[in-house]
């Protein structure tokens, strides 16, 4: 019994350790500075959702990365002057991931037209670092509300680092970092 004890408190430190920083840590007027120096004057962090700003090892190379919450009116334009990818995962889990031809599709939704901004962070610095490894803009991932979750995509890996994007009013869904392919998938489904 004292060997089960001990494990399951060993195992709880383990995973505790492996657990990203908790969403929100960072309050939307610390990260807009960030924000405006990576990606422009033309995102905004958003106030409008429960948690703005999570962290996790998105791509998997052990330094911590962030995902923020921003609202723009066109994320295109600043792209190539603040060197960062725009990516429509979900839209290319329909076949239509042309950012350029799908730039305006969730504009229409007022309360829906949030991007995600992706740094990969470097270094000890992490996402905070002056150089970062890269970053991104997620366009149309239908979402009220991001955080981190976990998923096995083989079993014999350990779990990869996802951000959860759940649409209270229809459902819940993954974005995630295919180290494969180097790009952003977006995948439906209950992830509860």
């Amino acid at each position: 019994m004292k060997l089960l004890v001990k494990g399951l408190f060993l195992a709880a430190g383990l995973l505790a350790t492996q657990l990203p920083t908790a969403a929100g840590t960072d309050k939307p007027e610390s990260v807009s500075p960030l924000v405006k120096k990576q990606f422009g004057d033309s995102f905004k962090v958003t106030t409008t959702t429960a948690a703005a700003i999570i962290t996790a090892d998105f791509d998997g190379d052990g330094v911590e990365d962030v995902a923020i919450v921003a609202d723009s009116k066109d994320p295109l334009p600043d792209s190539f002057e603040f060197k960062y990818d725009v990516a429509d995962p979900y839209n290319a889990f329909f076949g239509f991931g042309d950012p350029r031809r799908t730039a305006g599709y969730g504009r229409l939704d007022p309360k829906r037209n949030h991007d995600v901004l992706v740094i990969f962070g470097a270094g000890e610095d992490a996402w905070r670092a002056e150089a970062p490894k890269a970053k991104f803009v997620l366009i149309n991932v239908p979402f009220d509300t991001v955080e981190v979750g976990r998923m096995l995509v083989k079993k014999n890996k350990p779990p990869i680092f996802v951000i959860r994007a759940t649409e209270a009013e229809l459902m819940d869904s993954l974005v995630f970092w295919d180290v494969k392919k180097k790009r952003w998938r977006w995948q439906p489904g209950d992830t509860m």
